[in-house]
């Protein structure tokens, strides 16, 4: 149900999440994660499993794409005395708009909640997945459901 001319209408009211991590036993380092407007949306020095970072998209827009780029190498330099970009280990894109199915936009505007975008980094490149945060019916704590993409669990 959405239009080819405005594919961001789908989204309008949705705050977006965003959830980046990486697979278990990785690091990835100086990580910069762009929109397709080429807005930095996230970074990081170092990206990890027990690292991740959970926060709200600034821009309250649902990217078409993403691309995450990160570095080795990258530091102060003592001898010269100035920051080292190092060389890209990394640089990936992944669709994320046209992959959130319909259902779950219809259930947060019916139910309420949260989309998550939902971010996971590899050495050869990025895994993509979605999930609706609510608040629990007693509590604090959020519940997560609808999970989708490329991996599926919700707490980790």
């Amino acid at each position: 149900m959405h239009t080819a001319t405005d594919p961001q209408k789908r989204f309008k009211g949705m705050g977006p999440v965003l959830v980046v991590d990486a697979v278990a036993g990785t690091e990835m380092e100086q990580v910069v994660i762009y929109d397709d407007l080429g807005w930095e949306i996230y970074s990081s020095a170092t990206v990890a499993r027990r690292n991740r970072s959970i926060m709200a998209v600034g821009s309250g827009r649902v990217p078409l794409t993403v691309r995450a780029v990160w570095r080795k190498g990258a530091g102060w330099d003592n001898v010269k005395k100035l920051w080292n970009d190092g060389v890209i280990a990394g640089d990936y894109s992944v669709p994320v708009a046209k992959r959130i199915p319909d259902d779950i936009l219809r259930n947060i505007r019916e139910h309420g909640g949260n989309l998550r975008l939902k971010f996971r980094l590899k050495p050869d490149g990025i895994l993509f997945g979605w999930d609706i945060e609510r608040a629990a019916p007693l509590g604090d704590v959020s519940i997560f459901e609808m999970p989708g993409g490329d991996f599926l669990e919700t707490r980790y």
